[in-house]
């Protein structure tokens, strides 16, 4: 019996001196990661650029006010601004509490000027285009305007709502058409 208890008593202090080995293991590798990472992200700048068909990230140092992509004839200038600049956890994918705050800016691929995350406006809004391409909204609105003002009825009625539908459909694709045409300026292409 006394051999059993010496037996569970080893193994108990050998557990827990492995839990101990292992706490200090984790608490040494979160505050290396810290320190490495804080030391990594100095006078750096996370840079987030949207490319035509896709978007990556990159940890940039910053010289003379300036970050560079790349090197040598191929290297790319981008300017920085801190009105357009904002805070980002990195490294990204690793715990909260290993992670620094990290000044990041948005790029469009070769333009130099950051984009601005704060002051991003569009002539029309999500909700909107909804409310416009929604076919049962569009009816009440003009049933509802034409109850207003008396308008015509019957065979008058349908083809008068079905010029103003393509008008609106008119509208919307030359809208689309001058978004996209304005993209495409803004990514060079």
């Amino acid at each position: 019996m006394e051999s059993v208890g010496e037996l569970l008593l080893v193994l108990g202090k050998t557990v827990g001196l492995m839990l101990l080995a292992f706490a200090v293991m984790g608490i040494g590798m979160v505050v290396f990661l810290d320190i490495w990472a804080k030391r990594h992200t100095a006078n750096m700048i996370f840079a987030i650029f949207l490319e035509q068909r896709s978007l990556f990230s990159k940890l940039l140092k910053i010289e003379n006010e300036k970050v560079y992509l790349g090197r040598g004839d191929n290297k790319e200038e981008y300017l920085l601004d801190t009105s357009k600049q904002f805070w980002a956890w990195w490294p990204s994918g690793l715990p909260r509490m290993v992670q620094v705050p990290v000044r990041t800016h948005w790029y469009l691929r070769n333009v130099p000027e950051p984009v601005d995350p704060e002051n991003v406006s569009s002539s029309i809004s999500s909700r909107s285009l909804r409310m416009i391409s929604d076919e049962s909204m569009l009816r009440s609105t003009w049933k509802d305007i034409r109850e207003s003002v008396g308008g015509p009825t019957s065979v008058r009625q349908g083809s008068s709502f079905a010029l103003i539908l393509i008008f609106v459909v008119l509208a919307i694709v030359g809208f689309n058409l001058y978004l996209t045409m304005g993209i495409k300026s803004m990514l060079g292409g």
